[in-house]
């Protein structure tokens, strides 16, 4: 049964724009690290524009889905609670980091965390389709977030060295 069908094309677009949310919050956060720690600003900026193309791309993904919501399945069940509940996780590490309270020790560890979370890893689970610009874009996602996440590894393991 398709989507729309099933009618659960509103609940997935909420937890697609909680994503995206998601995904700005975090974009916030490396541009925040950016100014921050000014030794590792373009480390920051590489990873804040692509969570900003996330973003985009999750709006690009609400598009596909309003226009032709019959190519989709339903897939794996996420909770707009969860997305929502990262995302007040990060804006509250936003403003530790504007009170000092963070070290960029601590800071990469919890972008390493986040990379490593769920969510980015099951984006594409979300729903099942053959729909190739839906698979493109999720694609790109899951392509930008292992690089960050080798990214952030390689980082931690040079702070250590």
């Amino acid at each position: 049964m398709d989507i729309q069908a099933s009618g659960k094309l509103s609940g997935i677009i909420e937890v697609l724009k909680q994503m995206s949310m998601f995904e700005t919050k975090v974009a916030e956060l490396y541009s925040l690290c950016a100014s921050t720690w000014v030794e590792d600003r373009q480390f920051f900026l590489d990873i804040w524009k692509d969570e900003i193309s996330h973003a985009l791309y999750i709006n690009n993904i609400i598009e596909i889905f309003e226009r032709k919501p019959e190519v989709f399945q339903n897939g794996r069940p996420f909770s707009v609670f969860e997305v929502q509940r990262l995302v007040s996780y990060i804006a509250a590490t936003i403003e530790q980091i504007k009170k000092g309270e963070v070290t960029k020790e601590q800071l990469l560890l919890i972008a390493g965390d986040l990379e490593n979370g769920f969510l980015e890893d099951k984006y594409g689970e979300i729903v099942k389709t053959d729909d190739m610009e839906y698979k493109i874009l999720m694609q790109k996602i899951v392509d930008d977030t292992q690089k960050h996440k080798d990214k952030i590894a390689q980082k931690i393991k040079l702070q250590h060295a």
